[in-house]
């Protein structure tokens, strides 16, 4: 094939979504534009159409839109899907077959291969997405009933995958969503999309709010794209010249880790080499430090909303009092409370354990709206209130037992807008309460307390303009301490280091948990521990033990940076769902299975 040929080939228009977001000033997009370093190769797979209003065509046409945005930045070279190069196979059969003149015709073995594979569905797609309430997008206005909220705003969301297609490893995995806004050829990754046409039944939304939705998201994932690709992709030259095969010797530490861990993941387990580091993927744990909540290990209820409808009652809680219905926020499932009520979990009434733990999560508008009122209560026999965790008005909070308030603590501001938490740790001799990084009640002491379980209480405040939504109620049996179970078992099993859904960055909830874990080696310097990652069944088998893999080697390197771990002490596997400590069919038992042990070697 004639190199003219060969990139025409490459040139071909390609069905592509990559939906992550991010943000650079505007020099850096001048830069870009200018473009002179190494490129990657990417090929591209079907873009599923997973939203109301979202045709197959749609989709496709802005795949069609996004590969040429990735073309315009001149850091890619975008290759054939699987479905195109059959295409291209028959063209290419053709000019062997005789009837093509010599020297004229496509030739086999000259087809490039790429290294990364782009996979991606829309989940939201709303050209009008009015009468959601604002901010809250994608709940009904049937589920708002009397505090309903109307607005006229496009919106869209996209799950993404970038994959390494020789190791199979995902590299990304990302939900990235865009509001209509005025568009602004400025703004970060404007300039690679300003000039892209609305193609296919796009069209229909040219000089529409849906158009700076898609441009938007458009600019927003071609700039997190450039940045997520590592840097040893970026390795053809021009003139088929490459840098290096990545993943062999001579490259970096992180192609190294990556061709381990993706080689490893078919067979089930991946042992990462002691040698091999990288910075941790973890959040900031600055606001956390003084933080001393640790999850209980044996989950008694949980609610993940999985068989949930919206507008129906949440089928896993008894309704007392009130109007309690499902609703979405996004692609997410929330119980909405449009009156008064109180609601309980569906579990037997029984005493509560020696030590547990309690966690629930609330949405909340912050600034310019009224808090609302969330109660957690504790239940004696008689189904009596004996006891009372709250949070109420803009950032109070309150402690009561036994009719009497033992704490009232207000938070130092409001929480920003977005997900807040409530946790409880408590022991059949103490109380400690938490709202999102602060602790704002410690009882130290408590006498007759004999609950058998809780009650959730609930009140909008007369501002309906920021709704009562909740989710994530868990109850845990508290466990042995890690040195207790490392002394009996020969392993710690945990659910105190926490990721975000199909992430591997590890939560700042996370902080006590491997703070614990960094003072066993701080006692015991000759310490080693496999780090080893477990999921439910949730996702195919490959991709979960890719990313226990990568879960488990966020944690090693983590030990490594903060606390100074001697990295030949660490061993990081992924072992997916292949090893679960409690069935899969119940809710509960899928977070028992969510976990990461640590293996005394």
């Amino acid at each position: 094939m004639s190199r003219g040929i060969q990139f025409r080939a490459i040139a071909i228009a390609i069905t592509l979504v990559v939906m992550l977001g991010s943000m650079v000033a505007a020099g850096e997009i001048e830069d870009n534009l200018t473009y002179q370093g190494g490129k990657a190769r990417i090929s591209v797979g079907n873009i599923k159409a997973k939203a109301d209003h979202c045709s197959h065509d749609m989709a496709a046409a802005i795949g069609e839109m996004m590969s040429t945005a990735l073309v315009n930045t001149g850091k890619f070279i975008v290759l054939a899907s699987q479905e195109e190069t059959a295409e291209l196979a028959e063209e290419i059969d053709f000019a062997q077959s005789g009837y093509v003149e010599e020297g004229r015709g496509a030739e086999k073995g000259l087809m490039e291969g790429a290294d990364l594979l782009i996979t991606g569905a829309v989940t939201t797609f709303e050209p009008d997405a009015g009468g959601g309430g604002g901010m809250l997008g994608g709940i009904s206005k049937k589920a708002f009933g009397k505090v309903g909220v109307s607005s006229k705003k496009a919106k869209m969301a996209v799950e993404v995958k970038l994959i390494d297609i020789r190791t199979r490893r995902v590299l990304k995995a990302k939900t990235v969503t865009a509001e209509s806004k005025k568009w602004k050829t400025s703004m970060t990754g404007g300039g690679w999309v300003e000039d892209v046409a609305l193609v296919g039944g796009l069209s229909q939304y040219s000089n529409e709010p849906m158009e700076d939705a898609i441009r938007a998201t458009l600019a927003k994932s071609i700039e997190m794209i450039s940045k997520e690709v590592p840097k040893e992709y970026y390795r053809y030259q021009g003139q088929g010249q490459y840098t290096q095969e990545y993943g062999k010797s001579g490259g970096q530490a992180q192609s190294q880790a990556s061709a381990t861990a993706g080689n490893a993941a078919t067979s089930g387990a991946a042992t990462a080499s002691a040698a091999v580091t990288t910075a941790p993927a973890a959040e900031d744990m600055t606001l956390y430090t003084k933080y001393d909540f640790i999850p209980g290990d044996r989950v008694i209820f949980y609610d993940d909303m999985k068989n949930d409808e919206e507008g129906e009652f949440p089928y896993r809680w008894k309704l007392e009092q009130g109007v309690y219905e499902v609703a979405r926020l996004g692609k997410e499932f929330w119980i909405l409370a449009t009156d008064d009520g109180n609601i309980r979990p569906n579990m037997p009434d029984a005493p509560l354990p020696e030590k547990y733990t309690v966690e629930y999560e609330y949405y909340d508008k912050g600034q310019g709206t009224d808090g609302n009122y969330h109660y957690i209560f504790w239940v004696d026999a008689e189904g009596k209130n004996i006891a009372c965790f709250g949070v109420y008005g803009d950032k109070s909070t309150w402690m009561e037992i036994g009719g009497k308030t033992i704490s009232d603590k207000p938070l130092d501001a409001r929480p920003p807008t977005g997900i807040q938490t409530m946790r409880i740790m408590a022991t059949s001799r103490s109380i400690k309460c938490y709202v999102n990084e602060t602790r704002v009640a410690n009882i130290p002491k408590v006498d007759g307390f004999a609950p058998v379980g809780f009650r959730l209480h609930h009140r909008p405040y007369a501002n309906t303009d920021n709704p009562v939504l909740f989710r994530g109620f868990r109850f845990a049996e508290g466990g042995k301490s890690m040195r207790a179970q490392l002394e009996e078992n020969g392993k710690i099993v945990t659910h105190g280091i926490l990721f975000d859904s199909d992430s591997h960055k590890i939560k700042a909830e996370s902080f006590k948990t491997l703070k614990e874990i960094g003072r066993l080696f701080e006692d015991d310097p000759e310490l080693r521990l496999s780090i080893e990652g477990h999921t439910d069944t949730d996702g195919s088998d490959t991709h979960n033990a890719e990313l226990s893999k990568s879960r488990a080697d966020a944690v090693r390197n983590y030990l490594i940076a903060t606390y100074g771990v001697n990295p030949a002490n660490l061993e990081a596997k992924g072992w997916g769902e292949s090893k679960p400590i409690d069935s899969n069919d119940s809710a509960e038992g899928k977070a028992n299975n969510r976990r990461v042990e640590l293996v005394q070697l």
